[in-house]
């Protein structure tokens, strides 16, 4: 899923406004389709083993003055984009734990990032499931999200709803 040049007009086409709630139904739909990988060490673990498997990889946004998250959110980051995995910056650590039905958990002390893998229906697994076809309407509304934003500096955070 590396990044070719995107057309404009369905980059101006995307509601930015609504992209919490698409992201917001998508984690709910992985986690009932045990697609979801919270933790910063249990994601890297599945990344490195399964890179072409992951959809998307979120984070928050780092706030200023934490170094620690800060180098942790460098490094994650450089690592899914050197495997062309999206990441998708969103505003709240908190809310992410509270959506991936997480918050019971110890994740809280751990990094929270969270992987979204792709969906496997059983079938021939030697199917290419990067192609856009495969992909359900919000996968496809937030892939297309971060190609059109992929040059974009700063990087916009997804507003997860409360």
């Amino acid at each position: 899923m590396c990044i070719d040049k995107y057309q404009q007009d369905k980059c101006r086409m995307i509601n930015r406004s609504t992209l919490g709630r698409a992201l917001r139904r998508l984690l709910n739909h992985a986690r009932v389709e045990n697609r979801l990988v919270s933790g910063l060490i249990p994601a890297l673990n599945y990344m490195q083993k399964n890179t072409e498997d992951v959809l998307f990889c979120l984070m928050p946004h780092a706030s200023s003055g934490d170094a620690a998250t800060h180098m942790q959110t460098v490094l994650l980051q450089a690592f899914c984009y050197e495997n062309c995995i999206p990441v998708i910056e969103v505003d709240s650590g908190q809310k992410l734990v509270e959506l991936c039905g997480t918050a019971q958990t110890n994740i809280k002390s751990d990094f929270p990032c969270v992987i979204i893998t792709k969906y496997h229906d059983g079938s021939d697994t030697s199917s290419d499931y990067s192609s856009s076809s495969t992909l359900s309407p919000i996968e496809q509304t937030l892939t297309d999200f971060y190609e059109c934003t992929i040059q974009e500096f700063p990087r916009p955070i997804v507003e997860l709803p409360g």
